[in-house]
């Protein structure tokens, strides 16, 4: 019994200490930390794969995006393959009118986070690296942990060339040129979070999961 408390008493200990270590870095530390980290995917779509932060779970899934939830807060996750199969280049130009804005550049992958408060005192958070993009909306105490879910997410994204190939070549694929225009001009607002989510498909995460079964 013991022993079971002092196990508990170091999981909560650990827990407790990776939060307080979160709270006391600033929005730079944080995105270069997570961003030097590796993970590895648990969430396989066709054409990509990503790794899915603990605390969330998937609440909608098409061919191009996933919506995943955590605390009553949605993040849309865009993948734009296009782009991608392209290697089209992102120009990053800085913001002086956001809350925060910086630019990311890694290993030449170029992208951008911005942070802007909106209506009800709450953020939106706008991040394009890897190709894809992520939005979220929350409250400004909730800003850094949605800032480490959202780069985690984005850094570990990765691609499937041959399925990427296969798909863009098929007539019936569903993408848009709406989607992609997020990556012309990124100081654009766009409709992510206005967009209709009647399919509420949620999965656990305990073990890697192929969405593609539930578009």
């Amino acid at each position: 019994m013991l022993k079971k408390i002092g196990i508990l008493l170091i999981v909560m200990l650990v827990f407790l200490t990776g939060c307080h270590n979160l709270n006391n870095l600033n929005y730079d530390d944080i995105i270069n930390e997570v961003i030097s980290e590796t993970k590895n995917p648990n969430v396989h779509k066709k054409g990509f794969q990503f790794y899915m932060p603990k605390g969330l779970s998937i609440k909608n899934s098409k061919e191009n995006y996933v919506i995943l939830s955590s605390n009553k807060k949605d993040y849309y996750l865009y993948v734009d393959l296009i782009s991608y199969n392209a290697h089209k280049d992102l120009n990053i130009n800085d913001s002086n009118n956001s809350y925060y804005f910086t630019g990311i550049n890694k290993n030449g992958i170029k992208g951008y986070v911005d942070i802007n408060l909106k209506e009800n005192n709450q953020y939106l958070i706008e991040i394009i690296y890897n190709y894809a993009k992520i939005e979220v909306m929350v409250d400004k105490d909730m800003i850094k942990n949605a800032l480490a879910n959202s780069i985690s997410i984005l850094n570990s994204i990765k691609y499937n060339d041959e399925v990427i190939e296969q798909l863009l070549n098929d007539d019936n694929l569903d993408y848009t040129e709406e989607v992609f225009d997020m990556f012309k001009d990124y100081h654009d607002n766009s409709d992510i979070l206005d967009r209709d989510t009647n399919d509420e498909t949620i999965v656990e995460q305990d073990e890697p999961k192929d969405l593609d079964y539930i578009n």
